[in-house]
């Protein structure tokens, strides 16, 4: 199985059917082919900071585009021509980019945690109390499909 969150692919190999948590073991591998842990929710912390690195790096580039977007700005230039002078990816490509590595990382894995939780025994509304989010958001993301 394959889960497309925002520009990251990560990819579900079900293959050892040791008992596990869940009844079966999962391993994920990554970009470099590399498999790690058989517990879904110490791959989605380690992809969460995988994302979390990259948006790191990110940051920095993004901190000083907004600084020479901030100066052009401030000297009268025309959006489009601040943006379009750019090279590479735009700042609000990188903007863009920035949110979906997060939210697509983080995605996974509240949706890992609240199965897990669930799985512990633990109510809808008390997952929904840990989270901050309604118990219809905890019961949407039990429904939701991971691929």
């Amino acid at each position: 199985m394959t889960m497309t969150e925002g520009t990251e692919t990560i990819q579900i190999v079900r293959d050892d059917p040791r008992k596990r948590v869940w009844g079966e073991d999962l391993s994920v591998r990554n970009g470099h082919g590399a498999t790690t842990s058989s517990d879904p929710t110490v791959d989605a912390l380690d992809a969460l900071g995988d994302a979390l690195d990259g948006v790191a790096s990110d940051q920095q580039i993004l901190s000083q585009r907004v600084q020479m977007l901030r100066e052009s700005r401030a000297s009268g230039v025309a959006w489009l021509e601040i943006l379009t002078s750019e090279r590479g990816d735009g700042s609000m490509q990188l903007v863009s980019q920035l949110l979906a590595r997060i939210s697509g990382a983080s995605g996974v894995l509240r949706k890992v945690v609240v199965e897990e939780l669930r799985h512990e025994g633990v109510s809808i509304p008390t997952i929904a109390k840990l989270f901050g989010v309604s118990h219809q958001r905890v019961s949407n993301l039990l429904r939701r499909d991971p691929s």
